[in-house]
């Protein structure tokens, strides 16, 4: 539903990244239909699915500073710069990194990368986030503070979330729905 942060969750292997990249037109399905905001996403390509994608494995683009990073979205849909700039402020203010906008992902830790990636994702004005294992690559003490923020920050937006991971104890703080898979399979 609108608004709602679901959690797909299950083990290792099950489909879980399989799943969202089809949502995202990454990968075709061989069965079904993909319906975003009512509408069939039969043809549409990816770039034209209104979806923030934040990967697994933390994908920043390396010789890019922050500001670049996030602003990257904006800049090839052609904004001109006064308005990518304030896009790009109005993120990286959200995930508090304002101040670190002229650092490069290297000069940054694990959490922070992580944040750079989801104000990348958000200011591409999506309405639908997937998030895929974003805290997996995390230490544990980053992946349990990151978790809260990363709720409170799509649900202050009001963004539409589907949030994948193995860790069940991430998925019952963060979610409002969870969606147990197994062996390519949702059970529950």
């Amino acid at each position: 539903h609108d608004g709602e942060y679901v959690t797909i969750l299950g083990p290792s292997g099950c489909g879980k990244t399989t799943l969202v990249r089809i949502i995202a037109g990454i990968l075709k399905q061989t069965k079904g239909e993909v319906y975003i905001d009512g509408k069939s996403m039969a043809n549409v390509p990816t770039e034209e699915r209104d979806i923030g994608y934040v990967f697994q494995n933390i994908a920043l683009f390396p010789h890019f500073d922050v500001l670049e990073n996030v602003s990257y979205g904006p800049r090839v849909r052609n904004f001109d710069k006064a308005e990518w700039e304030k896009i790009s402020h109005k993120y990286l203010e959200l995930v508090k990194l304002l101040d670190k906008m002229e650092m490069f992902p290297s000069e940054l830790c694990g959490g922070e990368q992580q944040k750079v990636s989801l104000a990348r994702a958000l200011s591409t004005g999506a309405k639908l986030l997937l998030l895929d294992e974003p805290l997996s690559a995390l230490d544990a003490r980053v992946r349990v503070d990151l978790r809260y923020d990363l709720r409170r920050l799509v649900k202050s937006l009001g963004l539409t979330t589907l949030h994948v991971t193995h860790d069940q104890e991430e998925a019952m703080s963060v979610s409002d729905r969870i969606v147990l898979m197994r062996n390519g399979r949702i059970v529950e």
